[in-house]
Parts: structure tokens; C-alpha cells; sequence
């Protein structure tokens, strides 16, 4: 995807916010380097600074949205090393390496549709902002197990939204592979607005499709999807954005232990061999991955 080719550097950063959204836990904290370079798509390796070795590794967190020189992340405790993060108060400091990775490449053209799973939403607030101020057309689809969870999706401000939970609390119920593809056959169908000229010129990307029923010309948009989440999910969304003929960027989630590309522990299948999440990614192009 859009390689950065900056180099990431080691903070020291005051934690000015700690509160819990729901099951999760959003804290933010002053980085201006970072938030000046960071892109949407990125990640940082967090810890709590001069903590003892245990945990002995820091943890890998998307870039959940800036403020300014303010940097802000979302934690769910699940384990040693979240939990530890998710106690962190105001006052406290956080030892940040980044900003690592490749983020999404946001030079298409055309409506984008913003797909995020669980904890996988968290960085794409800060995306679906950055597609808005390019001045696309954004939709977000966000699945959860739980209204615990769903509460985040209360993050996304003033973006067109879809909420899913598995047990119907909030929103619509079940997973968001279920209403994907009638969501993005709607992005994608164009009306008047969307028309190409004479001369087949389109600004958003529009392509004539023939309308079998009527036998009048109608018209498709070639719609963009954006998501991250857990690997069945990106798999499904993959499938489904092939039928349609989408195009489609995941994020995807590995252990990892340097987030630098040197431990080669945070490899991920792809059609053309293994390649590392953290250095070569973590977004992919999702026709790249061998699901």
C-alpha cells in the first residue's frame, strides 16, 4: 500500500485522557512528532514507560485519531499487556515507537466504504476523516459482539454509519458480511448525478452498466473498501469485493514483537509468499492475501 518511508522514533508521552467507551478504553496522550507524521493505516508500539519487564514486550495499537499534537488510541484489556495500558490515568507517561507501517492509500477515487470489526474499528476513525477531507463520498460498517463494544462506533463523528451487533443489543443484528453486499451494490449504483458524458468522463469513477430489465443504460460506481478486523471477517469482505468488482484494503492483524520488520514474527501469507505485517504492511491489498 502508500509506503511511508519515514523513519519512527522512540517518546516519551503524558497521558492527558483516560476514559472507558464502553468495553473499551480510549486514552490520549501528547506526541506532536507523531501526530504530525502519522497516516491513517498506522501503528505505534506502546507501553507504559519505566515499567518493570513484565509484560516484557510492548503492543502494537492503530492510530485510533489526532488532535492537534495529541495522539489518540483505543484499548480493549484482553490481556497482560492491554490491561496494564488501560490502567494508565492522567498523569502517567507512555514510551511510543512510530509511527510503523504502511497505511492505506488514499488516492482513489469514487465512494469509499469503511469496514471494521471489533477493536479493528479503532483506526478507522482517523480514516474515514482523512477519506472525507479528500472529499469522497465515506459510508461506515462497523461489527460487534456486544453494546459494550458498539458504543465506540459513537467515535466516528459526523460520518454515515452502520451498526451490527452479533446479539441484535445494538444496531442491526449479526455479522456485517450479511448486509456488506447489499450496502456496497448501493454505494455503487450511480443515478443522474453520477452520469458519464458524451465523451465518457466520469469525476467519480462511474463505468455504463447495462440494465438488463429495462434495457436502458445505467450506470456503476466504482466503490473502494477500507476495513480491519478479525482475518474471517477481512476473508468474507475479500470474497464479497471480488464479486462485485471492488476494490479492497484490509489491515491486517499480527502478534507482534519489534514492529520494525527485524524478529520476522508477524509474517502473513500472501499470494506471492510470506511477508511481514508491521514493516510490509499491515494493509494489504486484499486480492494480496492467500486467505
Amino acid at each position: 500500500m502508500e509506503d511511508q518511508h519515514i523513519p519512527a522514533s522512540l517518546f516519551d508521552c503524558p497521558v492527558v485522557e483516560s476514559r472507558p467507551v464502553g468495553s473499551y478504553r480510549l486514552i490520549s496522550f501528547v506526541a506532536r512528532e507523531v501526530a504530525a507524521l502519522a497516516r491513517p493505516g498506522q501503528f505505534l508500539m506502546v507501553r507504559a514507560a519505566g515499567q518493570s519487564l513484565d509484560p516484557l514486550l510492548p503492543r502494537p495499537i492503530g492510530v485510533h485519531e489526532l488532535e492537534s499534537d495529541l495522539v489518540k488510541i483505543l484499548i480493549e484489556p484482553v490481556g497482560r499487556g492491554t490491561i496494564s495500558l488501560a490502567g494508565l490515568r492522567v498523569g502517567d507517561r507512555l514510551s511510543v515507537l512510530g509511527p510503523l507501517g504502511n497505511g492505506f492509500d488514499l488516492n482513489g477515487e469514487g465512494p469509499a466504504l469503511v469496514v471494521g470489526g471489533g477493536i479493528g474499528a479503532a483506526p478507522l476513525a482517523f480514516l474515514a476523516r482523512a477519506l472525507s477531507q479528500r472529499g469522497r463520498e465515506v459510508r461506515c460498517l462497523l461489527g460487534f459482539k456486544i453494546r459494550g463494544q458498539a458504543v465506540a462506533a459513537e467515535l466516528f463523528r459526523n460520518q454515515k454509519i452502520d451498526v451490527y451487533t452479533e446479539d441484535g443489543s445494538m444496531g442491526g443484528m449479526g455479522l456485517i458480511s450479511e448486509p456488506l453486499p447489499g450496502i456496497l451494490a448501493e454505494m455503487q449504483a450511480g443515478g443522474p448525478e453520477n452520469a458519464i458524458s458524451a465523451a465518457g468522463d466520469s469525476s467519480d469513477g462511474a463505468i455504463p452498466a447495462d440494465d438488463g430489465e429495462t434495457g436502458v443504460a445505467g450506470y456503476h460506481r466504482a466503490a473502494e473498501i477500507f476495513a480491519c478486523g478479525p482475518d474471517a471477517m477481512l476473508a468474507a469482505l475479500s470474497g464479497i469485493a471480488g464479486d462485485h468488482g471492488a476494490k479492497a484494503q484490509v489491515s491486517m492483524a499480527a502478534h507482534m514483537a519489534c514492529g520494525v520488520g527485524a524478529c520476522q514474527g508477524c509474517v502473513i501469507r500472501t499470494v506471492d509468499g510470506y511477508r511481514r505485517a508491521c514493516s510490509e504492511g499491515p494493509v494489504f491489498a486484499a486480492g494480496e492475501i492467500a486467505w
